[in-house]
């Protein structure tokens, strides 16, 4: 999708949202954080550092991904690929991703199998591959680490 017009004040908001922030020790980070609160912290913490980066990647506001509806399909395919990316790249359960993102565990599945059969298409493959390659480099730089 191509990028609409914004003003400068906009610009500086949506990239501010979307930017991936190091994990500082605080309960989230964002405006509206991926994680309730039957969530371990460092789950949450790191399911909010991958919607972040996958946000950015897609170009979607950080703030849809962590809506509480399912929003425009481009919305959905990005909240998608994020959790997917948490199960493939930081080995979360989907019960785990689901409370994270206040979705139900059978909704990160079919996320997860959503997504992987869109892998298919090389380019869409290739797109993701640069997510997980993004988010492995910061696994081992913050060490994102899931409580067992």
């Amino acid at each position: 999708m191509p990028p609409t017009a914004l003003s400068p004040a906009d610009r500086s908001r949506r990239h501010s949202e979307a930017l991936p922030q190091p994990c500082l020790g605080v309960r989230h980070i964002g405006h509206a954080p991926l994680q309730s609160a039957h969530c371990g912290r460092i789950a949450g913490r790191n399911c909010t550092i991958v919607a972040q980066l996958t946000a950015a990647a897609f170009g979607v506001p950080y703030r849809d991904i962590a809506a509480a509806g399912r929003g425009a399909r481009h919305v959905a395919l990005a909240r998608q690929s994020a959790m997917y990316v948490a199960h493939v790249v930081l080995g979360m359960s989907y019960t785990d991703i689901g409370r994270a993102f206040e979705r139900d565990r059978t909704t990160a599945a079919h996320a997860c199998r959503h997504v992987e059969d869109r892998r298919d298409d090389a380019a869409f493959d290739a797109f993701l591959n640069s997510i997980e390659g993004a988010c492995r480099i910061l696994r081992r730089r913050f060490v994102l680490r899931v409580q067992p």
